[in-house]
């Protein structure tokens, strides 16, 4: 069994509340009896700022080993910068093999915009990277390829959903995808695998298309927890209590 604590949307932005609930969350991950990988999908900073980079690459834990993607709210030159400057490979496309799964991030942001693509770099590194494991692969990226029922969320998800359909239909490996983006958690099927979303660490989608305002602040933070056997995923959502904070 390889289990995976999947965190999603921080948005750190230098102020102590944010970071207790992105510490909180890691915190909860850290007390699973099991747990060989986190990964966090995308909006790691709120404006893309250096600072705050350093706030979140200061806060993660030095085991067990973390997989970072970028979201529409990240900027690709400080967090390139973030990454070298804390011993990351300086990419926005990446892997990491553990306990007989590959996970692979995929760089779906676009800066200074909140809607996403995969580009033909990241399609590429998919393809070469799946093509070199012979373990299950889960694909990890921060824009869903579905929409979630919300009239605001569902104008910035992923635009080219259909390469990635492509894709994983191409690759009999691939047995899920982990995603972002709407602070809710999401679990469907898409390309006849697992899609599985994170909930929001600094927020909650309202529901009921709510715009005023979209997220709800004082919503616990949560996380999902991936248990993969094989090519077979269970998914827990966990959410904090308020004790937590």
């Amino acid at each position: 069994m390889t289990v995976i604590a999947h965190l999603s949307d921080p948005h750190l932005d230098g102020s102590p509340r944010r970071l207790r609930r992105f510490q909180a969350a890691l915190e909860c991950a850290a007390g699973l009896p099991q747990l060989n990988a986190v990964v966090i999908s995308g909006d790691l900073a709120d404006h893309g700022a250096a600072g705050e980079y350093e706030q979140f690459f200061d806060t993660l834990p030095t085991s067990p080993p973390v997989l970072v993607i970028a979201g529409n709210h990240d900027l690709t030159a400080p967090l390139l910068d973030a990454l070298g400057n804390h011993g990351f490979a300086v990419t926005l496309n990446s892997t990491l093999d553990i306990a007989g799964v590959r996970l692979i991030g995929l760089d779906s942001h676009i800066d200074h915009h909140d809607e996403g693509i995969l580009g033909a770099a990241a399609l590429d590194y998919a393809r070469t990277q799946i093509a070199d494991s012979d373990n299950p692969v889960i694909l990890a990226m921060h824009h869903p390829p579905v929409p979630v029922g919300h009239h605001v969320m569902d104008r910035f998800g992923l635009e080219n959903a259909d390469d990635l359909a492509e894709l994983i239909r191409s690759h009999d490996n691939i047995v899920g995808v982990f995603t972002g983006h709407v602070h809710s958690a999401l679990a469907t099927t898409y390309a006849g695998v697992p899609l599985l979303g994170a909930p929001g660490i600094v927020s909650t989608m309202r529901l009921g298309s709510k715009t005023d305002p979209v997220a709800d602040l004082d919503a616990m933070p949560g996380l999902a927890v991936h248990n993969i056997d094989g090519t077979s995923i269970s998914t827990v959502f966990h959410y904090l209590s308020p004790s937590a904070l």
